[in-house]
């Protein structure tokens, strides 16, 4: 009965998820209306029970053909010491204070020109805690803020675990204050985050704006860490200079250090992002699903996480697999943002214009018009449409370099050459006037 829960449970949760959370996850007695569950870390027990557990009593409902209660015990793994209630707290309460996310890792962030920077900047801090302070990264809602926050502190735990590392947001900042004002420990309070503690990561900073009484006793934690030499890093949505409502001398502190943004991803970035998500849920997307994924949610990662999310959901539940109509339609993105592709468009004008067709363009044809027409097609895809070379590439069922050398004979032909250049620009026209409604 054991190995059947056992199998049960991993049947409703993929690969990543047993791995990160269940590890230690084990029956430790089943009677007849309880199954004991035991697991080797006390904070894995109580995000267990939390985040799953209406899936466990749902699981135990299905093998036991009717309602069973259960309990999750935490039973530290032999090989592991009793934690000692006497040691400092904060030493081993980051992750109990607000969980890192298993996923966001360095590793696991996907690099662009818009948040190269920030990533660079976030990596340095964790190798050498102390050498760039404070580190103040800022960028709008769901641009990966937070994810190379924890990062930092994934690095941490990893490469240097003697270190006394706290992950909080502000609110929770916030919170536990209040909380040791209402108690009279604010001294120990203090004590945990100045004095008990190597490196904070503090997120969603913008969430004290007009909060004197906090804002001065994270003016004062920042003294005592800053000039102990301790690595901080800030997060918000907002330059600091814009962080109206804020006392000007904790400005001028998260301004002393090194001040980064993260910007909006490119296309073939959200691509890349999209890419990475669904393989982190070991399942797969077609790449043009995930290319109109990446353009219609580029604006946030997070609605971007939700439409793959969603699809994934609608593949599992109906066991069909999803092309780009399938995913247009379940994702309800308008039918005027699911016209004719414009790529398809080029197509038609190209042809028309040189009398090929679709088949020798993306064929192995040496034809003279064949050529420039798909000289000049890969040349338009780029430089009018944004395109990447992997998509032309796609576009014409040609290699990266292929395109890329085409393109630049295109270029360099042009230049000595007035009519081509006069055939790009009547192509342009059609191609304008066919695409009147669409967005170049």
């Amino acid at each position: 009965m054991k190995e059947k829960i056992i199998e049960a449970l991993k049947a409703k949760l993929n690969r990543r998820v047993w791995d990160s959370w269940f590890s230690t996850f084990d029956v430790k007695d089943i009677g007849e209306n309880l199954v004991v569950f035991e697991v080797g870390n006390l904070f894995i027990k109580d995000w267990l029970e939390m985040k799953y557990g209406s899936l466990i009593a749902r699981t135990l409902k299905e093998v036991f053909n009717r309602p069973v209660d259960f309990k999750i015990e935490h039973a530290p793994l032999q090989n592991q010491p009793e934690e000692d209630e006497h040691e400092p707290l904060v030493r081993k309460r980051p992750l109990v204070l607000t969980p890192l996310n298993p996923i966001f890792t360095f590793e696991n962030f996907v690099v662009g020109p818009g948040n190269m920077f920030a990533y660079s900047a976030c990596l340095e801090a964790a190798m050498h805690p102390g050498k760039y302070n404070p580190l103040f990264l800022y960028g709008g809602v769901g641009l990966g803020k937070t994810h190379l926050l924890q990062a930092i502190g994934h690095y941490l735990f990893k490469h240097q675990p003697e270190m006394r590392v706290v992950y909080l947001t502000s609110e929770r900042f916030l919170n536990e204050l209040i909380e040791a004002i209402q108690r009279g420990t604010t001294q120990e309070f203090r004590e945990r985050y100045r004095t008990k503690i190597d490196v904070l990561l503090l997120d969603d900073v913008q969430f004290l704006i007009g909060k004197n009484g906090i804002q001065t006793e994270l003016f004062h934690t920042f003294n005592e860490l800053y000039n102990a030499g301790k690595q901080i890093v800030i997060c918000s949505d907002r330059d600091p200079q814009m962080l109206d409502g804020f006392q000007d001398r904790l400005i001028s502190r998260f301004q002393m250090g090194v001040v980064v943004k993260i910007e909006k991803p490119d296309i073939e970035t959200c691509f890349k992002i999209a890419q990475k998500m669904v393989k982190l849920e070991g399942a797969e997307l077609p790449e043009d699903v995930l290319m109109l994924i990446a353009e219609k949610f580029s604006d946030n990662m997070r609605r971007l996480k939700g439409a793959i999310v969603k699809l994934l959901m609608y593949k599992q539940i109906y066991n069909e697999e999803i092309d780009i109509a399938k995913a247009g339609q379940i994702l309800s993105i308008e039918s005027s943002a699911r016209q004719v592709p414009l790529e398809d468009k080029l197509f038609d004008v190209l042809c028309q214009f040189f009398g090929v067709t679709t088949e020798e363009l993306r064929g192995n044809s040496r034809k003279s018009n064949v050529l420039i027409a798909r000289q000049m097609g890969m040349y338009v895809a780029k430089n009018y449409l944004g395109l990447s070379l992997r998509k032309i590439a796609e576009m014409f069922n040609k290699s990266h370099p292929t395109v890329s050398n085409a393109i630049g004979k295109f270029e360099l032909n042009m230049r000595s050459n007035k009519s081509l250049e006069t055939m790009l620009n009547k192509v342009l026209e059609q191609f304008r006037e066919k695409t009147a409604n669409q967005t170049l």
